[in-house]
């Protein structure tokens, strides 16, 4: 791009050159065939000269603001090459994160089911386990009745040894002596 810009401020030189010179040429030229003063021609060719400064100063300042111009867009081509990657980079991050989060999005449905599939376990073994009390309560107090009877039983038997004995004493006592019992022996059972 500097190179066009060079050849372009030579060729705009070049013609700048080639103009003043043709203007100078036609007016020595013109004063002769006129018979102008030499004076008059020095302050015509000064007048030129000075319209070719002024030309090639517009010309520079034309060149100058062609490089900044020039340095502008390249600056502008970079920073929009570089909000390009960004723009890229931010597109990937976008679908990356996208992707994430629908699969954190499956994975918390999974995760859901998953623990509403648990707390429904979890509400069965509890039915289960209230279930389960319920018939040991029941075993406890048919265990604790029967205890109760075993022990009502123990005692009962315990008494009835007791008054047996009490009555085998009697019955021995009374058997020594069959004439006062009034029982014959061979009636006698022995337990």
């Amino acid at each position: 791009m500097l190179d066009w810009t060079l050849i372009s401020l030579g060729l705009l030189a070049a013609l700048a050159a080639s103009l003043v010179f043709a203007i100078a040429a036609k007016v020595w030229r013109g004063g002769r065939r006129a018979g102008g003063s030499i004076d008059a021609l020095h302050h015509r060719m000064r007048g030129l000269e000075a319209d070719l400064r002024v030309a090639q100063r517009a010309a520079d300042d034309a060149v100058n603001e062609r490089r900044e111009l020039a340095e502008q867009l390249e600056t502008a081509e970079a920073e929009l090459a570089t909000l390009r990657e960004e723009s890229a980079r931010h597109h990937e991050l976008v679908h990356k994160l996208t992707a994430e989060m629908q699969h954190e999005c499956r994975k918390t449905a999974q995760l859901r089911k998953e623990l509403a599939d648990r707390a429904e376990e979890m509400v069965r073994t509890h039915v289960q386990l209230r279930d389960v009390k319920t018939e040991l309560d029941v075993s406890q107090v048919g265990s604790d009745v029967v205890i109760d009877q075993i022990e009502r039983l123990t005692r009962e038997r315990d008494d009835l040894n007791t008054l047996v004995e009490a009555l085998r004493r009697e019955l021995d006592m009374k058997s020594r002596d069959p004439e006062r019992s009034g029982l014959r022996r061979d009636l006698l059972v022995d337990y």
